[in-house]
């Protein structure tokens, strides 16, 4: 079998399997997995405050064994700065047989055990696809990894207007990239909404990322999102705290 590409009876064997281990099914489960190549999941996960120490215990357990699994890109555990109970898990595989391998190891199923009690709601998915080459390039989690700032943002465009978007972002990228700091600029395509986007920068430290919001690039990604937006971008961030590494 290509790794880039399921037959549709491993799509449907793949997505049983996932929605029993993990509640993830849906259209946009079955739409990530059909269209193949490099597989990535954003899950949003709302832990009750008094359960915090023992969830993240096991999903960072499950981190572990994931980024030693065969097929694993980076696995990386967030938590919202500002909103201290909510985690946001980043996952990456080379193609979506390697994502199924991992949602019958026991260390998921373990985390999904905890889940159960320690989490106030269903984990959220979000299954995206890279919008630039490049994007998910650099997923490792980086030495002194809980100084880094990460900024995710759910970008939300006018209808018909998310390609506008990229083709204006995309020459920008790489002057982000490759600014001092700089640890990764990304930005993904929502396999679920056909206008929304995801953006994830990450900085050695807030220095960095301040330092950046002052270059003259900024105002040029900013004039590139100006008529594009169906939602501001100030409604749209979120600081993250890399909290993969105990």
């Amino acid at each position: 079998m290509s790794s880039l590409a399921l037959s549709r009876r491993s799509l449907l064997q793949v997505a049983a399997m996932a929605g029993a281990a993990a509640a993830v099914g849906g259209k946009a489960f079955a739409q990530s997995l059909s269209q193949g190549g490099i597989f990535e999941n954003m899950a949003t996960l709302q832990v009750k405050p008094q359960a915090m120490t023992h969830f993240l215990a096991a999903l960072r357990a499950n981190a572990v064994d994931a980024r030693s699994a065969p097929g694993n890109i980076g696995f990386n555990i967030f938590q919202k700065i500002g909103s201290p109970d909510t985690l946001i898990v980043l996952e990456q595989w080379q193609d979506a047989a390697a994502y199924s391998v991992h949602m019958k190891r026991p260390a998921l199923l373990a985390m999904h055990a905890a889940a159960k009690t320690d989490l106030s709601g269903p984990i959220g998915h979000e299954f995206l696809q890279p919008a630039t080459a490049g994007t998910g390039a650099v997923w490792a989690v980086p030495d002194q990894a809980g100084a880094t700032a990460t900024v995710l943002v759910n970008i939300l465009v006018k209808p018909g207007m998310r390609d506008t978007l990229i083709e204006r972002v995309t020459p920008l990228l790489p002057t982000f990239r490759q600014a001092p700091g700089n640890v990764s600029f990304d930005l993904y395509k929502s396999v679920s909404n056909p206008d929304g986007l995801v953006q994830i920068e990450r900085w050695t430290d807030k220095a960095t990322h301040l330092a950046n919001l002052k270059r003259p690039v900024i105002t040029q990604i900013r004039a590139a999102y100006a008529d594009t937006l169906a939602r501001p971008l100030a409604k749209s961030r979120a600081d993250l705290l890399d909290v993969t590494l105990a």
